[in-house]
């Protein structure tokens, strides 16, 4: 392919300062801290104490099986640029990438850097595989928010309208991206900005051009395709979110719930803390306090939200790892 040849110039290769990553730590350690220390940790850990584990295995078994989705989504991403995998390996790759982002300098950032040399495979297609990847978290964010502006409209609570204004916002920015980028039929505005973006870099930027006319050649039904499977996890995910609430015994709609899910991870996209942490809690007291939920409750569903599908699947990634080791794959 294009970017067979595209390798990195070890001298050139640039890291991002400790200082960064250390800032981001400890700003999401600060607002656990605040938190805990208005929010009686008694509280929280007793009304976790009193999950039910029924439907907690439900959502659990609902996150792997949108993991196999979102695998199935990526592979066919990357197949335009010509890298063969099968959605299980994807998939095996996406675990991994959550098991490293747990504990290794950087958290997720880091374990996206994995995935990412992983999916390059042997043939080092960098560029191709970077295009994929941000192609497949594009259409994920935008189909996020789309779910939840869809919620947010079915239930219109009234006052919650800034999460909509956020909700809709980062959707608009998210769909001019892949308009500009990614459109067969962009019209005449979009195709100026391409003209544009298409004088910077010279032949410098042949590569990575040819790479994005790569996932241009998606045909209809492929896009389709790729639109469903980043729809279904999201419906998915709203489902096994409102099973945790169930299982807390939070008194929300699932109406509810498929908004403040859209919101929720919004907050986490923002790059000031690690794996979302602090963010996380801090959104889920703020909505769902809204509807007559406890503190200790509020705090208690987003702590078991982020163990089952932050924890559960980096220890699934472990598992995986393991495996690939001990029988003496690369």
């Amino acid at each position: 392919m294009t970017d067979n040849q595209a390798k990195p110039n070890p001298a050139i290769k640039k890291h991002k300062p400790v200082w960064g990553k250390v800032l981001r730590a400890s700003i999401g350690l600060a607002i656990l801290a605040i938190l805990f220390y208005v929010i009686p940790i008694d509280g929280v850990i007793e009304a976790m104490g009193k999950a039910k584990w029924l439907p907690v295995l439900g959502a659990a078994l609902i996150v792997f099986v949108t993991q196999w989705l979102t695998a199935d989504r990526l592979r066919r991403l990357c197949a335009a640029h010509g890298h063969e995998w099968s959605t299980f390996g994807v998939m095996q790759i996406n675990l991994a990438t959550r098991f490293y982002g747990l504990f290794l300098p950087g958290g997720n950032f880091t374990g996206i850097a994995i995935r990412f040399y992983k999916l390059a495979g042997d043939h080092k297609q960098y560029i191709g595989t970077a295009v994929a990847l941000f192609y497949d978290r594009v259409a994920a964010t935008v189909t996020l928010c789309g779910v939840g502006a869809v919620f947010w409209l079915m239930e219109r609570p009234s006052d919650s309208w800034q999460s909509l204004v956020a909700i809709l916002g980062a959707m608009v920015v998210m769909i001019l991206g892949l308009m500009i980028l990614f459109s067969n039929s962009p019209g005449p505005i979009i195709a100026w900005i391409r003209s544009v973006l298409s004088r910077i870099g010279g032949v410098k930027m042949h590569t990575l051009r040819q790479a994005v006319r790569e996932s241009r050649s998606l045909t209809a039904k492929q896009t389709t395709i790729i639109y469903l499977l980043s729809i279904i996890p999201h419906f998915l995910g709203v489902i096994g979110w409102y099973l945790l609430c169930q299982s807390l015994d939070i008194d929300v709609s699932l109406i509810t719930i498929g908004w403040i899910r859209s919101a929720i991870i919004l907050a986490t996209m923002i790059p000031i803390s690690v794996s979302g942490l602090g963010l996380r809690e801090g959104a889920s007291l703020l909505l769902l306090t809204n509807y007559g939920v406890s503190q200790e409750t509020a705090l208690a569903f987003s702590l078991l939200v982020f163990f089952i599908t932050t924890v559960l699947i980096g220890l699934a990634g472990g598992i995986t790892e393991a495996y690939r080791f001990l029988a003496g794959h690369d």
